[in-house]
C-alpha cells in the first residue's frame, strides 16, 4: 500500500512538468497538419489551372491569370470578343484561317438554332476551310439595277426666268454586303470557294451557312 501510494505520488510531481511539453506537441502536429492540407489553386505561363500545397511563385504560376494583351486597333472589340465593325470579323476570320485554329473560327459563327447533327456538320465545313490556304476575302453585294446615272432620265429643274435647266442626281448609295466569299486553294492547287453569310446579332458580326 505503501509503495503504490509513492508511485502515485511520483505521477503527480511530474504531471506539472509533462502536461505543457504535450500539449506543445499537439499544437505543432495540428498545425503541421493544417498546413499539409491547404492546397492552394495557381495559373501556370501557358494558362492552365493546377493544384499545389505550395506557394504559386515556388512552382513558377501566379495566383491568377495575368489580363489578356488588348490588340491595338480593336477598340470597337466587344468585350467578350464578337467584332462591331465588318472590317474587324474579316481581320479574325483571315487570322482564324491563317492560323489553322478551327476554335477561334468557330467562334464566330452563329450557333443559335443549330441541332447537334447539323452542328457537327458546320464544324466539319469550317475544319475544311481552315485546313486550305487562304487567298483573299471578297464581299458579296446583292444583285442591284444600274445606277441612276446610267439610264437617259435626267431630271429637270425649273430656273428662275422659268426654263429649264439639268439637275444633278444624288449619287447612289452603295448596297451593304449580304456575305463573304473565301478564296482559298485544295492541296492539289485547285480553286476553292466558301460563302459565309453575315449576321447581326448582339450589335456584332457573325457569320453562317
Amino acid at each position: 500500500m505503501f509503495v503504490a501510494s509513492s508511485h502515485v505520488a511520483g505521477y503527480a510531481a511530474r504531471m506539472p512538468r509533462i502536461l505543457p511539453m504535450l500539449l506543445l506537441l499537439f499544437g505543432l502536429s495540428a498545425a503541421t497538419g493544417v498546413q499539409a492540407q491547404e492546397i492552394r489553386r495557381c495559373v501556370t505561363p501557358d494558362g492552365q489551372t493546377m493544384f499545389t500545397d505550395r506557394r504559386c511563385e515556388d512552382v513558377g504560376a501566379a495566383t491568377r491569370a495575368p489580363p489578356a494583351p488588348r490588340a491595338p486597333g480593336n477598340t470597337g472589340l466587344h468585350r467578350y470578343g464578337c467584332p462591331r465593325r465588318l472590317s474587324e470579323l474579316v481581320t479574325l476570320l483571315q487570322t482564324a484561317v491563317d492560323s489553322r485554329d478551327v476554335n477561334r473560327l468557330s467562334s464566330l459563327y452563329l450557333w443559335s438554332g443549330q441541332s447537334d447533327a447539323a452542328a457537327n456538320q458546320v464544324l466539319s465545313r469550317l475544319e475544311a476551310i481552315v485546313q486550305r490556304p487562304l487567298l483573299d476575302i471578297v464581299p458579296m453585294y446583292p444583285q442591284s439595277d444600274p445606277p441612276t446615272w446610267d439610264v437617259d432620265n435626267t431630271a429637270t429643274t425649273p430656273s428662275l426666268d422659268g426654263s429649264a435647266i439639268d439637275a444633278p442626281l444624288p449619287a447612289p448609295t452603295r448596297p451593304r454586303p449580304w456575305g463573304l466569299r473565301l478564296e482559298q486553294n485544295l492541296a492539289s492547287g485547285t480553286p476553292a470557294r466558301s460563302v459565309l453569310r453575315l449576321r447581326r446579332q448582339y450589335n456584332c458580326f457573325w457569320v453562317t451557312f
